[in-house]
């Protein structure tokens, strides 16, 4: 069993092993899988992550979904709290105290209907974030299909999760694709 701690340091460390070719390679290969989901395909207002170098580049989704002329939108902090901000491929953004892009514009979008969020680790549809909380408080309560993205690597068995923890109804990595239903297939086609 791993602590959130643990599985954390565990996930980072994996993660610093991969070189950028590989980094760009599996952000690629995650936006080309999440291109096939049916929730991803067809919502309407997708709100995306804006990552670090320790996270799937999330670039290539949010032009995706800018191209499909999706309602977009992507996280700004605001004290303790998360918003989630409508951009355009025109938006002005600015970088926040943890070095992540935040868009600079007042469009608040309050229903978004799929969520994109990052991760430092998981075990199956179970995440554990950077540790402030902000997913977990905007996500509560609110019906959004949640799909968690991460590198293979990432996958850490035997996470303990606290009920506050707000679980994923799918999980996307440059290898597999994790379902609510227990399901777990190989993007290469496989089942496993």
């Amino acid at each position: 069993m791993y602590t959130k701690l643990q599985a954390r340091k565990a996930a980072l460390d994996a993660v610093k092993k991969m070189s950028a070719e590989e980094r760009e390679w599996a952000s690629g290969a995650i936006c080309d899988a999440l291109s096939g989901i049916d929730e991803f395909k067809f919502c309407h207002k997708p709100f995306v992550f804006l990552g670090t170098d320790t996270e799937p580049n999330t670039e290539e989704i949010v032009g995706l979904l800018l191209m499909m002329e999706r309602d977009v939108s992507v996280p700004r902090v605001e004290g303790t709290d998360m918003k989630a901000i409508r951009i355009t491929p025109y938006s002005n953004f600015r970088t926040n105290k943890w070095g992540i892009l935040e868009p600079v514009g007042r469009g608040v979008c309050p229903d978004p209907d799929l969520a994109i969020v990052p991760l430092v680790a998981f075990d199956g549809l179970n995440r554990v974030g950077h540790g402030g909380g902000y997913y977990d408080r905007y996500l509560a309560g609110r019906d959004i299909f949640k799909i968690g993205i991460a590198f293979d690597c990432q996958r850490v068995e035997g996470v303990i999760c606290e009920d506050f923890d707000i679980g994923l109804d799918m999980l996307v990595t440059e290898k597999r694709i994790i379902s609510a239903d227990g399901e777990m297939k190989n993007i290469f086609g496989e089942d496993e």
